[in-house]
């Protein structure tokens, strides 16, 4: 009898337990815990489109992550085109003097205390000539001095038809080669200034006409010949002063 009356009690307090257990232990019922799910759904966003948004983020930092390689990669590209163009043309110019190095470099030597012997003695065959020749020349490069151009190749044209052979001829028309560069006449000047290579191609002036080459065809917008005439120059007169500055002017070529 006891224990049958017992039984409906534990039933009921098993039962009581469970349904705590299951709407919460702070005595939760079956309706509030119904409200406060439908308030946390309408707070929240769905979870799909929160995976939506996400995706979307990556995809816009892949598109920039793209688009900067790419950028990258034309100024690589470019670069390699710059260093390719370089290296041909080196290749180019050691095709044209396969001589070995050590060889090159004493003759070349050889060659400069040549040319600079040869220099020296016109100098004093100059120097002995006190006349009228030596006179006009000096006026002539006194004008060019004084800015006087059209003068100038006047004057040093004057010179040249009376003392072609004169010790002094090469610098005449070197010097009228740079009077007609400095009033802009490219073409004129780089005429004269390949006549002194062509007459003279051991002569003093020899290295400042091929210098100038390289700059007068610069400024006709013609590099390649530019640079043309800037290795002749090096590779000539290596230990020259115009080879120092035709090696600047090749590095502004490129």
């Amino acid at each position: 009898m006891y224990s049958s009356k017992r039984i409906p009690i534990i039933a009921f307090f098993l039962t009581m337990l469970f349904l705590s257990g299951l709407f919460g232990c702070a005595g939760m019922s079956p309706n509030s815990y119904k409200k406060e799910t439908e308030v946390q759904d309408q707070k929240s966003p769905p979870q799909s489109e929160i995976n939506g948004r996400k995706i979307s983020d990556i995809q816009a930092s892949l598109d920039t992550i793209s688009h900067k390689i790419d950028a990258l990669n034309k100024r690589l590209d470019l670069l390699e085109k710059r260093r390719q163009s370089k290296k041909m043309l080196h290749k180019t110019h050691v095709r044209k003097h396969p001589t070995q190095k050590t060889h090159r470099k004493t003759s070349q030597k050889k060659a400069a205390v040549q040319h600079r012997k040869k220099a020296i003695s016109a100098q004093h065959a100059v120097s002995k000539n006190t006349g009228k020749p030596l006179k006009l020349y000096h006026d002539a490069y006194k004008l060019y001095a004084a800015r006087k151009f059209k003068m100038a190749v006047e004057a040093f044209s004057g010179f040249l038809k009376r003392y072609p052979k004169h010790p002094y001829a090469s610098n005449a028309l070197y010097w009228t080669g740079e009077s007609y560069y400095s009033m802009g006449h490219y073409e004129k000047a780089a005429g004269y200034f390949k006549e002194v290579v062509k007459k003279y191609p051991k002569g003093n002036k020899t290295p400042d006409a091929l210098l100038k080459l390289g700059y007068t065809y610069a400024e006709l917008g013609k590099k390649k010949e530019a640079r043309t005439y800037l290795f002749d120059l090096m590779d000539k007169f290596p230990f020259s002063e115009a080879a120092q500055k035709a090696q600047a002017k090749l590095d502004a070529l490129y």
